[in-house]
């Protein structure tokens, strides 16, 4: 008996597995072209911003989606978001698979973004030469950044898209 409650008490969700999943897998996004490539160390931003984003697009799409739906029971409101994904079928599937790489690429350019404008105020702040950087792109900081904007972003696509289909008959 004491075994069961202690064990009930630990549970992790599998919400939070998934987020964990998509955390590890766009840190190791950065590391691998952030780090190991000639686009991490050119200075025009607009490469590293293209190749990073596609890398996590792709990596969402061929790695996260088949194991975080086929390991984790994902609901939300009460629809399985998994059988939601496993039913998708042909153009609706490619449509769906471009989408998250055109979304990979529109919250990788945010978070670019984002990076710009702590190091333009911490720059300003500081009254430093303009150059200066001083919160750098590193794995663990881009991962958080991508789980935080990615999980304000569909919140907001399931916001629009319900009273989209309440209104439908």
């Amino acid at each position: 008996m004491i075994m069961a409650e202690k064990r009930s008490r630990y549970h992790v969700s599998d919400r939070f597995k998934a987020g964990l999943l998509r955390w590890w897998l766009a840190g190791m996004c950065y590391f691998l072209v952030g780090f190991g490539t000639q686009s991490g160390l050119l200075d025009s931003p607009l490469d590293l911003i293209f190749f990073l984003g596609v890398a996590v697009g792709l990596t969402t799409v061929y790695i996260y989606n088949p194991i975080a739906y086929s390991i984790f029971s994902l609901e939300y409101q009460g629809e399985s978001l998994n059988l939601r994904h496993w039913r998708r079928k042909g153009w609706r599937k490619a449509l769906y698979n471009l989408g998250v790489v055109a979304q990979s690429l529109a919250l990788v350019a945010l978070i670019y973004l984002t990076y710009q404008n702590i190091n333009l105020f911490l720059v300003r702040a500081g009254d430093l030469p303009e150059d200066t950087v001083i919160v750098a792109g590193e794995p663990f900081g881009f991962a958080t950044l991508y789980l935080i904007f990615h999980t304000a972003f569909s919140g907001l696509v399931r916001k629009v898209r319900k009273p989209r289909q309440e209104d439908q008959p």
